[in-house]
């Protein structure tokens, strides 16, 4: 991510209220989980979608430099539930990433269902991060994820080299506390009018602890870099102000970022 701009727009965050008040988070996926197994979606270029990733290409962070102060910016999936019915999409930003890392989703409440996203997260070429091997993806491609219905909670996991390790793979999510080292892969911002802006970590344990089964993370959280489309007034529910004087903003973790860029953003799609 682009943690200048980033981390200079960020204000604070704040419990959010009314209709996102908390739900009992969903059950992690395991690397062994059915999803992973299920076919690529179709993936649909830009040119199909008309969706201009270039707006977003700021936000990934240089390979190998960590993002500072990373927990400010973490994504509580316990929150992320959608107020409105929307059909939802993802977009690939960027990789930098060794591993052939995979992408799942799970929804649960109104929609119950849980689907892979992207089955080889790589690119190579013009504009990538990374070009370590495998040209699965384009910048801008994007899938599907369907309809969602308001009252579901979405939540989103990656699963580490899990195109070469399989179930033998690390599964990171949200959840800091259900990933296997206990530390937080996942970073958010609201960007533009309707999206969320995810950039994972991939790599196992501490900033550059070795042995065992650490492996050298550099926590640069630009490993797998994604926007979702959850719609305009979704996005403006999760994170519009609140009315009580000692909170300044509400979001999921994505702080008031999220408001300062789409204001910002205001042409963007």
């Amino acid at each position: 991510m682009n943690t200048k701009l980033a981390t200079s727009l960020f204000i604070t965050a704040a419990a959010v209220t009314g209709a996102f008040s908390q739900i009992a988070p969903a059950a992690a996926l395991s690397a062994s989980s059915s999803v992973w197994d299920k076919p690529q979606p179709t993936v649909y270029s830009k040119s199909q979608t008309g969706f201009n990733d270039a707006t977003y290409q700021q936000f990934v962070q240089q390979e190998r430099v960590a993002i500072p102060n990373s927990g400010q910016f973490q994504l509580d999936s316990s929150k992320l539930k959608l107020k409105y019915d929307y059909n939802v999409s993802a977009f690939f930003i960027n990789e930098g990433a060794g591993y052939r890392n995979q992408l799942a989703f799970s929804s649960t409440g109104q929609t119950n269902t849980e689907n892979l996203l992207f089955k080889d997260i790589s690119c190579e070429g013009a504009g990538c991060v990374g070009g370590w091997g495998g040209n699965a993806l384009k910048l801008g491609d994007g899938v599907k994820v369907g309809e969602i219905k308001a009252g579901s909670q979405l939540d989103f996991f990656l699963r580490a080299d899990g195109l070469n390790r399989g179930t033998g793979a690390n599964v990171f999510g949200t959840q800091t506390t259900q990933n296997a080292d206990g530390l937080q892969h996942l970073v958010a911002y609201g960007v533009g009018k309707k999206y969320l802006l995810l950039g994972f970590e991939d790599l196992y344990g501490a900033q550059g602890a070795t042995g065992g089964k650490n492996e050298n993370s550099d926590r640069d959280f630009n490993d797998a870099v994604f926007v979702v489309d959850i719609g305009e007034k979704n996005l403006n529910a999760l994170i519009k102000p609140v009315p009580e004087p000692s909170v300044s903003l509400s979001l999921i973790g994505l702080g008031a970022a999220g408001l300062l860029l789409r204001r910002r953003q205001s042409k963007a799609n």
